[in-house]
Parts: C-alpha cells; structure tokens; sequence
C-alpha cells in the first residue's frame, strides 16, 4: 500500500514537469491575451515600369556631322515674314475648341471633356507681347461675360510664328535639315533649339525640335517641340524621385513629367499660314529612358473672322475664312 502510494505520487510529479516545460507553456498560452503576434510585412512596391511603356525617343536625333546656323538670306527672310505676322496678330478672331483627355498606365482614356470658346489676341498692359482673350459658349450658343484664363503649361499656338524673329533669334540655334517635298508643299526643314531652361513651359525659348516652312512664302507650316534638353532633365529628376524616401512602397517625391508639342498651320490667307490645330501631351516617367502618356490636350481653330486687313496690308472690309 505504501509502495502504491510512492508510484502515483511520482507519476503526478512527472506530469507536472511535463506541463511545466516551454513548448507546453507556449501552446498553454496560444489562447491568452497578452500573447505577441508579429506583425504583418509591408506590402511590396508596385512595379515602376507597366509591360509596353515605350522607349523614349527625341524629336531630333544627334547629329554630329551638321552645323548650326542659317544662311543669312534665308533667316532675314524669316525675319521678314515674321513682322507681317505681327500686323495681323490684332485684326482676327476665330472660335477655339478645346479638349482634354486623360489616360490610365495602360493608355486607356479615363476622362474627356470639351469646351468651345470666342478667343482673339490683344495687346497686353505692358505693350511687349501678345496676349489670349477666350469667352466661353453656353449650351445655348451664346458667350459668358466672364474671361477665361487657359492654365495649360505651353506656349499659345500664335506664339510660334514668332520663332523667328528679332527678339527671340538671339535666344535660339537653327540649323538647316534638308529642303524637300513634303506631300504637296516644298518646305525648309529647320531644327530649333532654345536657350532658357524648361520651367514654366509658356515662353517657346523654353523648347527645341523643328519646323516645316513654305520654301517659297516662308510661313510655318507644322511645328514639333519638346522642352529643351528634355532627356538630360527627366534622367536628373528620376534620380531624385528613385533614392526619396519610400513609404509602403509609395515615394515621396513625384515622377518627372516629360511634354510634347505638335502645331499645325492649316489656314492659308494672303501668302500667310495660321494655326487650325495645336496638342500638347504630358508623360509621366516610369523610368529614367521611358514614358506614358497621362494627358493630351488639344486646341483646334475654325471661323477665322479678318478685320482691317487685305492682301497687300491695307485697310479693307471684314472677310471671312
């Protein structure tokens, strides 16, 4: 009896170690409240590049061999048809569409939206440039009192035929690309190049590319621009965005937004060409050679109104395009 006695006691004894151990304790205590349970990882950054973002591609490529500058009789010339630009630039008016489509990373169109407008140029309080006077059109046709001020960042489309004159020729490098024909115009193919760094994006020294003139009339005929030296600066500002600080995969400094202008002179009145479509697309960088497009915005011009002016710069009656 005494000997019973002895086992059962050390039989409990053995089952209370066994309960005492820790993978016992810690499977005892899975239920309890002050247990620690780690904590979940971050999730992982999205990925930087979507599949097909295209390789970024200047409008001019490097040319080693050209050299910059243009025969003097050609650039005055320029010059010349420049200033007759310059009298008409107050005497139209003309109705202006504008339109703004957004895309998503796989070049989707997320929103769009339209908006007409009465626009004219007029003189501004300064007297040293050319300013934009837009009216918006109700549904009902008619005008809205108030002015609307287009907050695009890129020249206006009359700014352009201003490329070569007096006062921005100091500040640009032309060089001749080759004359040929181009469908049925025969045209100097021209490359620009401006000397103000990319900011605001207003000022046309602030972009490069090249133009399309009339060989014999010498106006524009198309224009295709990007900021100057866009290449070098999208490189530089993906840089910084790629070493700012991440957060749950979100960086805190933004993408670098690369731009693209196309202009298209579509009006022919006395021996001049005006502007009938103008596009602006904005790309985001995705990396430091590639971008997709995040918005394009477009301006067309039709219903040409001319006051004041005839074929050989005298005062006549309004005519209409």
């Amino acid at each position: 009896m005494y000997r019973g006695g002895l086992v059962r006691r050390a039989f409990l004894l053995c089952l209370v170690v066994v309960a005492a151990s820790p993978s016992t304790v810690a499977q005892m205590g899975d239920t309890q409240d002050n247990t620690t349970v780690p904590l979940l990882p971050p999730p992982l950054p999205k990925k930087e590049t979507p599949k097909g973002a295209p390789l970024y591609e200047p409008i001019v490529p490097e040319i080693a061999d050209l050299e910059w500058g243009l025969p003097d009789e050609l650039l005055a010339k320029l010059r010349e048809r420049t200033e007759i630009y310059r009298d008409y630039a107050r005497r139209f008016t003309c109705d202006e569409t504008a339109r703004l489509a957004e895309y998503d990373q796989s070049g989707g169109v997320t929103k769009e939206r339209e908006k007409r407008y009465a626009y004219l140029l007029y003189q501004g309080e300064s007297g040293d440039r050319l300013r934009e006077y837009r009216q918006e059109f109700a549904k009902d046709g008619k005008l809205r009192a108030a002015e609307v001020e287009d907050e695009e960042r890129f020249p206006p489309a009359y700014a352009w035929v201003y490329l070569f004159s007096d006062f921005n020729s100091p500040y640009f490098s032309y060089r001749l690309l080759g004359t040929r024909f181009d469908g049925f115009d025969y045209v100097h193919e021209i490359q620009f190049r401006g000397s103000l760094t990319f900011t605001s994006g207003k000022d046309i020294r602030q972009w490069e590319g090249k133009i399309l003139v009339d060989a014999f009339f010498f106006t524009p005929i198309e224009i295709v621009a990007e900021p100057v030296a866009q290449r070098e600066r999208l490189e530089a500002q993906f840089r910084i965005y790629s070493s700012s600080m991440n957060i749950v995969g979100l960086r805190t400094k933004p993408k670098p937004l690369g731009y693209k202008a196309s202009i298209q002179f579509g009006l022919r009145r006395d021996d001049l060409t005006f502007p009938t479509e103008l596009r602006y697309d904005t790309k985001r960088a995705v990396s430091p050679t590639q971008l997709i497009d995040v918005k394009a915005s477009t301006r067309s011009y039709e219903r040409y109104l001319f006051t004041n002016v005839e074929a050989t710069q005298e005062v006549g009656d309004v005519q209409q395009d």
